[in-house]
C-alpha cells in the first residue's frame, strides 16, 4: 500500500503504522540473518562434507576407481572437490 501526502481517509494512520511497523521487522530480520549468517556458512560447508563422505563412502570399489580414487583417498578427495566450489 503506496501512502501519499495528499491521501485522506480512516486509514491513512493505521496504513502508515503498518508500513512503519513491516519496515522495523525487515530490519531486524535482516540483523538477525547478518548475525547467523557465519555460522550457517559454516555449519552448511561441515553439511556438505559430511554428505560428500557418505555419498562416496557408499560406492563401490570399483565406482571409487572409475574416478580414480581409493578409499582410502575419500577424504581428501572431498576436501578437494568442496574447495573447488
Amino acid at each position: 500500500m503506496t501512502i501519499n501526502p495528499n491521501t485522506v481517509g480512516p486509514y491513512t494512520r493505521h496504513a502508515a503504522t503498518v508500513s512503519i511497523s513491516l519496515s522495523k521487522v525487515a530490519h531486524s530480520f535482516v540483523s538477525v540473518l547478518a548475525r547467523i549468517g557465519g555460522k550457517s556458512y559454516s555449519a552448511l560447508k561441515s553439511l556438505q562434507m559430511a554428505r560428500m563422505l557418505s555419498t562416496l563412502a557408499n560406492m563401490s570399489d570399483h565406482q571409487l576407481a572409475q574416478i580414480g580414487i581409493q578409499r582410502s583417498d575419500i577424504p581428501k578427495y572431498a576436501e578437494t572437490l568442496l574447495a573447488e566450489e
